[in-house]
């Protein structure tokens, strides 16, 4: 067993005493090649939970002022394989190194809202999820963290669901040609999101 992976075993065990969890759908996941897994955003515990509820690790995109606290860095960067991303401009080098993730047969976890939701609905995507599917051609699969919470917050012993959708392959997403519809296809992503947290309540 990695380093890695025994971080990951102790973490099923905490996280599901302090804050369980169940997993639907997990057959969803591929259990090989690049994906693309998004899914709605309402707790800094999010990444945490989709990591424990799932066997594959999946890689993070995050704020780089989270990297500038030592423990923070060694604890993302070389447990969690999590890297950093400028949201104040346009980091294109977090972007392709998301891209190469995935052509290299990894899971990329990106949250499609940007930041995390204040009440707990979903908001708008952004179009960096669409881009990333449509440089890669990998499927998408989508994803929702439930809570019987006020505005979904998380609190502690309170059971979280997490639930991972049938995977959106790149045909239905209309990405081929010199002219992909990045509107389309994020917005598809977002409808697929949605209806699995309406499935689910």
């Amino acid at each position: 067993m990695s380093f890695r992976e025994g971080v990951k075993s102790f973490a099923r065990v905490l996280i599901g005493t302090l804050w369980p969890y169940r997993a639907v759908g997990v057959e969803n996941i591929p259990a090989e090649g690049g994906a693309v897994l998004c899914c709605n955003h309402i707790s800094n515990m999010d990444p945490i939970h989709l990591l424990c509820a799932q066997k594959r690790h999946i890689y993070f995109m995050a704020k780089k002022e989270l990297f500038r606290i030592g423990l923070f860095r060694w604890l993302l960067g070389k447990v969690m394989g999590v890297f950093a991303v400028d949201r104040k401009a346009s980091d294109k080098d977090a972007v392709v190194h998301a891209i190469r993730l995935v052509q290299d047969g990894h899971v990329m976890g990106i949250f499609p809202e940007g930041t995390r939701s204040k009440d707990g609905n979903l908001a708008r995507g952004k179009a960096g999820v669409a881009m990333i599917a449509a440089r890669t051609g990998a499927p998408i699969i989508p994803c929702c963290i439930l809570r019987k919470t006020k505005q979904r917050k998380l609190r502690l012993f309170c059971r979280t669901t997490v639930v991972f959708g049938t995977p959106i392959q790149p045909s239905e997403l209309q990405l081929e040609g010199d002219r992909p519809d990045i509107r389309q296809a994020t917005r598809l992503i977002m409808e697929r999101i949605a209806a699995l947290m309406e499935e689910n309540e």
